[in-house]
């Protein structure tokens, strides 16, 4: 449903409407159709994203508006509309600005996710290599390396992906997670790639090597994601949503934690970490593991309460949300929106100006400014060695954990540098522009976390750094995991 909203004595109504996708979105736009989808979705991201400047200087931010209307004005797809608006919005460098592919309308989604046009492998890059995870291809198995995709290597496939890879700010790590399969939701190049480089005639030449052995040409037909699932049975990452794990593995315990998206689902996690905890207690377990790399976030509370098992001394974090761009969203632009929540859309009477800052001239969403939140520790808190491996899926949520835990010494971090950044995320309320000719939506953080001057673009850096290596993750080894200090057989109550 899109909502239009109807102004009548200072009181906004949201009423909702269904969205005409004209006919072009099913097979060609016209000139005149993508100028004016160019134009909606600019005048969204100027009027509604509250951090467009936050990585980018001004100067920037416009030249990548010109370069984006001048592409999009070429488009007579909704295939190339919506490669230029991934570009844009991955140019904001902001993880939470994306044309989400499950948000598309009309017949590109379909295309992006049935269309027969996927590469017919699993894999993943690992120091610049691409590592083969599964294979529907007789002469290609697992831990072969695809060395070219239509005679490009990888260097050059990735060369022509991070433009339109999401992350915040320089984490360019979060960027590069997206090209592989084995994480939750989709890979890039399952979405992307095959709008940049076709298969021709449906087919992938491919270029691959089994260890240090010579190089090797094989055709490869493409496949839809649905048939390479029935190829590949049981090879794609376990859904997050399903893979809270815990085990004790004699004076050590492993909690594995993919997910905090779990509004959803009906899982207790309260409960889940309460008997948990118990249980270690009680069997005097002396050393803890916390798997999070897997983690994109989602709710914050499920992080504190963690939190709460591992801290020994109370603490305080504060979180300020607050930074918007409107009071009431323009009429003009309403009716071109969707979202879950359309009281997001009227701020009347709760935001006020910003006077200084690297954010001056925005407003500030009254009820998010500085709210705090402290963190007891529970009596059931863990008092052995605690070690948390992250990486760079972790944003979110799940960037807010690995940060306070370091921040609070709660636990050893081991991995690459996480995901997410030092100056904040936009979030917490989220619309998503649907331009009206192509279908093509763009996801638009509505706040906007509030920082200094001086806060660096940066994410968390691990106290463990963990690099890890092609010939390892070719042997299925565990090198995080690895890297986690033996048990001291110190227990400590």
């Amino acid at each position: 449903m899109i909502t239009r909203f109807l102004c009548c004595l200072g009181i906004v109504l949201a009423a909702f409407v269904c969205p005409t996708i004209t006919a072009s979105a099913a097979d060609s736009l016209t000139a005149d159709g993508a100028a004016r989808d160019a134009k909606v979705l600019v005048d969204a991201l100027r009027a509604l994203h509250p951090a467009l400047d936050k990585y980018q200087t001004p100067a920037e931010v416009e030249a990548a508006f010109a370069r984006f209307q001048s592409r999009a004005g070429r488009a007579r797809s909704p295939d190339a509309m919506y490669l230029a608006a991934t570009e844009l919005a991955a140019s904001i460098r902001c993880g939470h600005t994306w044309t989400n592919v499950l948000n598309q309308q009309g017949a590109i989604k379909g295309r992006l996710l049935e269309g027969p046009d996927k590469l017919p492998l699993h894999m993943t890059l690992v120091e610049g290599r691409w590592l083969v995870l599964a294979s529907a291809v007789p002469g290609i198995a697992a831990r072969d390396e695809l060395v070219t995709i239509d005679g490009i290597d990888s260097a050059g496939v990735v060369a022509r992906m991070l433009p339109y890879l999401r992350a915040d700010g320089s984490s360019d790590g979060k960027r590069l997670r997206q090209l592989g399969h084995d994480r939750p939701g989709y890979s890039m190049m399952d979405i992307v790639w095959p709008l940049l480089s076709p298969p021709a005639a449906g087919v992938y030449r491919l270029g691959v090597r089994t260890g240090n052995g010579p190089l090797r040409r094989v055709e490869a037909r493409a496949l839809s994601l649905a048939q390479r699932r029935e190829a590949l049975p049981g090879s794609a990452i376990v859904p997050a949503v399903n893979a809270w794990r815990f085990r004790i593995d004699g004076r050590r315990a492993i909690m594995t934690l993919p997910t905090f998206s779990l509004y959803r689902e009906e899982f207790d996690w309260r409960r889940f970490f309460a008997l948990r905890f118990a249980e270690m207690r009680e069997r005097h377990v002396e050393q803890l593991v916390i798997d999070i790399r897997d983690n994109e976030g989602g709710d914050g509370a499920i992080g504190l309460e963690l939190l709460s098992y591992l801290v020994d001394t109370p603490h305080m974090d504060r979180a300020d949300q607050s930074v918007t761009t409107y009071e009431r969203v323009p009429y003009e632009l309403a009716r071109y929106l969707d979202t879950w929540d359309f009281g997001f859309f009227d701020r009347t009477g709760q935001v006020d100006r910003i006077m200084d800052g690297p954010q001056a001239g925005r407003l500030r969403f009254r009820p998010n400014v500085g709210k705090l939140y402290r963190v007891e520790p529970k009596p059931e808190r863990f008092v052995g060695q605690v070690f948390l491996l992250v990486g760079p899926e972790n944003s979110s949520a799940a960037f807010s954990v690995a940060r306070l835990a370091q921040q609070w010494k709660a636990a050893t971090l081991v991995g690459q540098p996480t995901g997410g950044n030092l100056r904040g995320l936009n979030g917490g309320q989220l619309a998503w522009v649907i331009l009206p000719h192509s279908g093509v939506a763009v996801d638009i953080p509505l706040l906007a976390a509030s920082y200094d001057a001086d806060t660096p673009d940066a994410s968390v850096i691990p106290d463990v750094l963990v690099r890890r290596t092609f010939a390892g993750q070719a042997a299925g080894r565990d090198e995080e995991m690895a890297a986690v200090a033996p048990v001291s057989g110190m227990y400590v109550r």
